[in-house]
């Protein structure tokens, strides 16, 4: 028997598939596999974005990372580094973020402009008062006195600090 012969019957080439690559539609976007598997690509529909949520929580967070805050967690907004230890759940809700800063956890919960006055922000920010100590409420800055104002007539003003979450530090 030919070498060759033995060869082709102990590791017969592998048979050429017609069809290599393959793509599957999802509702955010194509999902393309090839070259048996090694490669995969996702393209997005261009009308698929992040929310306004997110953008503003990463925004935030990315400059509590610069002025050297290390101990963070957030929903929503997954940061490799992020400590999981930092719960986030408190009572029968869920923060945004909890960072810590010179000792103290920090208690945040986000806001945008059309979040702000949803029956919901007021049913999340009374449970919040429950269990925080350090509760900060993160809006927009052309939405401080909404906020001021909805947080008064709540009976909440004394319990929830206002910090709006597109202020750039030397901006003023």
């Amino acid at each position: 028997m030919a070498e060759k012969d033995l060869i082709t019957r102990v590791a017969p080439e592998p048979q050429k598939r017609p069809q290599d690559t393959y793509s599957l539609a999802t509702p955010y976007g194509i999902v393309t596999i090839s070259n048996g598997g090694r490669r995969v690509e996702f393209e997005l529909f261009s009308d698929v974005k992040q929310s306004v949520h997110n953008t503003a929580l990463f925004g935030y967070l990315q400059r509590l990372r610069q002025r050297g805050i290390t101990r963070y967690n957030s929903d929503h907004v997954y940061i490799r580094g992020r400590d999981r230890t930092l719960d986030l759940t408190r009572g029968k809700a869920r923060l945004d973020l909890a960072y810590e800063d010179k000792g103290r956890i920090m208690e945040c919960e986000l806001k945008t402009r059309r979040e702000l006055g949803l029956e919901t922000t007021a049913i999340q920010l009374k449970e919040f008062v429950k269990h925080c100590e350090h509760l900060q409420l993160l809006v927009p800055r052309g939405c401080l006195e909404e906020a001021a104002t909805i947080l008064g007539m709540l009976n909440m003003d004394s319990r929830v600090t206002i910090v709006p979450y597109d202020y750039v530090e030397g901006s003023d």
